[in-house]
Formats: C-alpha cells, sequence, structure tokens
C-alpha cells in the first residue's frame, strides 16, 4: 500500500471548508491552501484496501483545522497519521489514540470503506488532536491530558460546524454524566486516582472529572476577565513560549505556566479546589454562568443574550474570533 503524503496548510478556524483544491498533488506532493500559520506535514497511512486518499486527507483535514482554533500555532510541523482497516460493526471509527514520538503519530481503527460525513461526525479525531496542545504531563497526571482533549472534542466539533451548538454542549454534558455515574474509583480524590486509573479502569471519572475543571477554568477565564483571556488564548500563548522548552512537566507546572499567562489565581483556585474533594465533575456553576439547564439527558439552553454570547465564544464556528468578545460580567453571580 503505497504511502499518502500531504502538506496541509490549515487556515485558523477554516475547519472542512478549506479543501485540498483540484491542483493538490497527494503523493510526494503539496497542497496549495490558503495562507496561514506554519504548515504541517501529515504523512497519512491509509487502511489496507484504500483506493485513494479520500476520505482520509479530508477526515484529517477538518480535525486539524478544527485543533487550530484553539491556536493557531498548534505546536506540531509534522504529524504521522496511522489508520488501521478493522470490522467496527458499522462504525466509521472504533479507536483512537496518540503516541508521543519525535514525531507525533495519531493512530485510528477503522471502517475502510467509511465515508467522509461518517468519519468528521466521529469525536475521536478531534479528542487525539488535542492531546498535542499540550506537552504529555506524566501518567500520575493522566486526568490532565485526558481532561483537556475530552473538554475540546465535542466543542472542536462544533466549531469545524460538524455537529450544531446544542449537540455540542448535550454530548458535553452527557459526557460528565457519564463521568459522575462512573462506578469505578467512586469516593477517591483525583490525585490518588490518575496513576491508578488503568489498574481501576476508572476512565470516565478521570477524563471527565478533568473535564470540568478546564471547563471552569475557561468560564471563569472569559467571565472574570470580560472575554480577554480563555482558555484558547493561554494555550496559543503557552505555544509561543514554553512549548519547546526541554523541561519535563506536569500538571501543576503546566498550571503554574498557564496561570502566569492569563489568570494565576484561576487556575490555582480551581486546582486546589479539584484536589480537596472526591474524583467527580463539577459543572455546576459553570453551566450556570453557560445558561446551560440538564436533565440528566437533554439540555436546555437559556436565551439570555449574555449566556448565548458566552457559549457562542467556545463552541460556535469561528469561536477563535468570538474568543476575544467583551462579556458583561457585572452580575456574576
Amino acid at each position: 500500500m503505497r504511502r499518502l503524503l500531504l502538506l496541509l496548510v490549515i487556515a485558523l478556524g477554516a475547519g472542512p471548508e478549506v479543501g485540498l483544491g483540484a491542483d493538490a498533488s497527494v503523493d510526494n506532493g503539496t497542497a496549495p491552501l490558503a495562507a496561514s500559520a506554519a504548515p504541517i506535514r501529515v504523512d497519512v497511512h491509509p487502511p489496507a484496501g484504500a483506493d485513494g486518499p479520500e476520505p482520509w486527507t479530508g477526515w484529517i483535514q477538518t480535525a486539524l483545522g478544527a485543533v487550530r482554533t484553539v491556536s493557531p500555532d498548534y505546536p506540531v510541523e509534522r504529524l504521522t497519521v496511522r489508520l488501521r482497516g478493522v470490522e467496527t460493526g458499522g462504525a466509521a471509527v472504533v479507536f483512537g489514540r496518540v503516541r508521543r514520538s519525535a514525531i507525533p503519530a495519531l493512530e485510528f481503527y477503522v471502517d475502510p470503506q467509511a465515508e467522509l460525513a461518517a468519519l468528521n461526525a466521529d469525536w475521536r479525531s478531534y479528542h487525539e488532536a488535542a492531546h498535542l496542545l499540550i506537552p504529555f504531563p506524566g501518567n500520575r497526571d493522566i486526568w490532565f491530558t485526558e481532561g483537556l482533549a475530552s473538554y475540546y472534542q465535542y466543542l472542536l466539533q462544533a466549531r469545524a460546524g460538524m455537529i450544531s451548538e446544542h449537540e455540542s454542549w448535550t454530548e458535553l454534558a452527557r459526557g460528565f454524566q457519564r463521568g459522575f455515574d462512573d462506578p469505578q474509583g467512586a469516593e477517591r480524590d483525583l490525585r490518588s486516582l490518575s496513576p491508578r486509573m488503568r489498574q481501576l479502569r476508572a476512565y470516565r471519572r478521570v477524563y471527565w472529572t478533568g473535564a470540568a475543571f478546564f471547563l471552569n477554568v475557561d468560564v471563569r477565564l472569559r467571565t472574570e476577565t470580560g472575554g480577554r483571556h480563555s482558555l484558547d488564548s493561554a494555550l496559543a500563548a503557552f505555544h509561543r513560549c514554553c512549548m519547546d522548552r526541554r523541561s519535563r512537566w506536569d500538571a501543576r507546572s503546566l498550571i503554574q505556566q498557564l496561570g502566569e499567562l492569563s489568570v494565576p489565581s484561576i487556575w490555582r483556585q480551581e486546582y486546589q479546589a479539584l484536589m480537596k474533594g472526591p474524583a467527580e465533575p463539577e459543572i455546576d456553576r459553570a453551566f450556570a454562568a453557560l445558561g446551560i439547564g440538564f436533565d440528566g439527558r437533554s439540555v436546555a439552553l437559556d436565551p439570555n443574550p449574555r449566556a448565548t454570547a458566552l457559549r457562542q465564544s467556545i463552541s460556535a464556528p469561528g469561536s477563535a474570533g468570538l474568543a476575544r468578545r467583551v462579556v458583561d460580567s457585572d452580575d456574576r453571580q
């Protein structure tokens, strides 16, 4: 099976609307797309039996375009994508993982006959690409990287235009509920549970408790600074200053650095609150600010203009620009 090598130049926030173009060369060539931040060279290994570059290149381009709405300086210059064809029972994708080697790699187990729409509708490509927004914090702090990727996965789908705003908040809320309901690791604190996540099979509890941390930080940054700061902007600043440092990172050092690039007290307070109690998603305060009601299965979105603006600054297509919208926070609760 020949290897598909292409150069993707992802326009910030363009998502799936940026195509490879009629004149794009796929085999050992380049795709002349719209000008943007530094290009990402993507080495795609399609599943056995694939006839050509599509839908695989379009799918990967959509995911990378979406993750660049977080930061135009997505900290990867070269990326390998390995696709394994398997029996999926009708699903487009059944498994994904990231490998943090010298050249980072994303690996997915896919239906070799999957169509582009079905691939784009699956959350896994967005989740795995989001892992590379930060350095690996170590297995003891696996909650930090899995929480970040889980927080972003549905929001990136919405930013890419693959699901609606309502769907993104519904899926995010259901994820938090899965974490809360996970019987594995109940009553344990996150500090002791995270290093034993795989042993105890407490994946949902660890992932979604971590995701709630990032939700709370993101909402507070946006509301308490009038939109001047956000999780997106903190990560973008981190990519400009610190991603290439050769130091080893853990959750505490990443939180300290991200705090210095935004609002240290918010990161510190949310981390301290996270570590005090049992590992479970605490989302009530953030959902109240966002105007999200959740009954365990479906969400209701408050049409209040302030709550709507806040939600859209996080999840709407083009929300990298909306992130700088000033959110009036005079009557915060």
